[in-house]
C-alpha cells in the first residue's frame, strides 16, 4: 500500500539524483521497519533486502512506469495533446549554465540501459517485454507447453465433473513433463 501511494503519478516525474536518494531512503526505512531491524544493528541494505525478499527497487518500478507511459504516448495519434507536449520545444534563448535534466533525458537514459531503440514502441508486445511489464512467454519451450496443456486438461476434467483433488507435475527427462492427478 505504501509503495502504491509513493509512486502515484510517477510516469511524469523528472527524477534528479537527490530525489533518487530520498526515494531509496524511504524504501529502506520501510523495509527496516518491516524487518524490525534498527539502524543500530548495523545491517547492510543488501542483507535487509535479502531477508525481506525485496530484490526489486522502487526506482525500477518508477522507470518501468515511465517507459510504459512513453511507449503509450508515442503510439498515440499525432494530434493528441500528450504527444504534442512531448515533442514540443520552446522557442527563445536558453538560460546560462548547464540545462536542467528533463523528463525526456531520463527516458532516453532508461532506454539505453534496457537497449530500447526509437520506433520499437510500435511493436507493443516487444516493447512491454523489454520494458519489463510482462514476463517472457515460453511458447516454444516444450516443458512449459506441456505444463499449459496439463493445466488445461485438469481444468477440462474438472468441468466435466471429474473430481480432481490435486495434481503433481514431475519431469522424467529434460523436455518432458508428466502430470499425475488424483
Amino acid at each position: 500500500m505504501v509503495k502504491i501511494v509513493l509512486i502515484y503519478g510517477a510516469e511524469t516525474w523528472s527524477l534528479y539524483e537527490d530525489d533518487r536518494r530520498r526515494i531509496n531512503a524511504i524504501e529502506m526505512d520501510a523495509l527496516r521497519r518491516s524487518a524490525r531491524i534498527s539502524k543500530l544493528d548495523r545491517k547492510t541494505n543488501e542483507y535487509i533486502r535479502g531477508k525481506m525478499d525485496a530484490q526489486d527497487m522502487i526506482l525500477d518500478d518508477i522507470t518501468r512506469k515511465q517507459l510504459i507511459w512513453y511507449g503509450h504516448v508515442e503510439r498515440m495519434d499525432p494530434m493528441r495533446l500528450p504527444k504534442i507536449m512531448i515533442h514540443w520545444k520552446p522557442e527563445g534563448r536558453n538560460k546560462r549554465g548547464r540545462r536542467r535534466r528533463t523528463w525526456k533525458d531520463g527516458i532516453y537514459t532508461a532506454m539505453n540501459e534496457r537497449d530500447l531503440r526509437m520506433g520499437e514502441w510500435n511493436n507493443r508486445r516487444q516493447w512491454n517485454m523489454k520494458v519489463g511489464r510482462r514476463r517472457k512467454t515460453f511458447q516454444n519451450h516444450p516443458v512449459y507447453i506441456d505444463l499449459i496443456y496439463g493445466c488445461v486438461y485438469i481444468l477440462y476434467l474438472t468441468l466435466l465433473g471429474s473430481q480432481v483433488f490435486g495434481a503433481c507435475f514431475s519431469m522424467s527427462r529434460p523436455g518432458r513433463l508428466f502430470i499425475t492427478y488424483y
